[in-house]
């Protein structure tokens, strides 16, 4: 079996850093054409110029500017990709933030901070799925990848809001595919374990990322380079009777 996503449109948020920009680089590589979804045009056009330079001979991508927790800004967005390519064929929902770690137990956490939180991690999901979605349909379906964790299924003291949200997001994963299957959408929530981004070294502390990198194969946490054969599998015709199943990507240690 041939992994093929050449000339695929895929959409990916958050891709001005950490994973989505690795993401965006791995992909555009297997020659899909990616637009980069980012709060900042500048750190957009940072990960497109990244593409152009990095990946001779990739499709050009294309910058787009949206917070994901603004509706009218990720409806834009979705007009944008449509007009220029006229089709999504994959939808990765990426955008989120973790907050540094131990800073929001139950007793002591800031309400903007939650806020901040949820609207990132879940509200942002469901908005871009509201709004790339009917274009993938129109086209007769796509993927839609969800951005989960490994904390969605188990925390911790100090993540019950990050883990929250992250299982809601496992969750509405799998109730779109209930929701869109028979209209082409296939889905899938990734779940990694700890992945070494800007946005983990400020969230963990090096104690936790030491003795979580001794559990795991080669004495290392997870690289966002490891989750980009994952992502190009789901988003190639041999994962097309994959839908609205949660995948981890971490070792079981017991």
């Amino acid at each position: 079996m041939q992994v093929d996503i050449r000339d695929q449109v895929i959409v990916i948020t958050g891709a001005a850093q950490g994973l989505g920009r690795t993401l965006a680089l791995g992909l555009a590589a297997e020659g899909a054409r990616i637009a980069v979804v980012a709060r900042s045009e500048a750190k957009a056009a940072s990960t497109v110029d990244e593409i152009v330079d990095r990946v001779p001979g990739a499709p050009k991508p294309l910058g787009v500017v949206a917070d994901v927790s603004d509706e009218d800004q990720v409806r834009a967005a979705a007009e944008t990709v449509d007009a220029h390519w006229g089709r999504v064929d994959a939808l990765i929902s990426n955008a989120g933030w973790m907050p540094p770690s131990g800073t929001m137990r139950v007793l002591d956490f800031e309400l903007s901070d939650l806020r901040r939180i949820i609207d990132s991690n879940l509200v942002g999901c469901f908005l871009v799925t509201k709004h790339f979605a009917p274009v993938m349909i129109r086209g007769g379906g796509g993927r839609i990848i969800y951005i989960g964790s490994m904390i969605g299924t188990r925390s911790g003291p100090g993540g019950g809001p990050y883990g929250a949200t992250k299982a809601g997001v496992h969750l509405l994963s799998n109730v779109v595919h209930q929701e869109l299957a028979d209209q082409g959408i296939r889905t899938v929530a990734l779940a990694p374990g700890l992945t070494d981004t800007p946005g983990m070294r400020v969230a963990a502390s090096e104690e936790h990322i030491a003795r979580v990198s001794a559990r795991y194969p080669g004495g290392r946490v997870g690289q966002a380079d490891d989750i980009v054969p994952f992502a190009a599998f789901l988003c190639s015709a041999g994962a097309a009777h994959l839908s609205g199943t949660l995948l981890g990507i971490r070792p079981i240690t017991g």
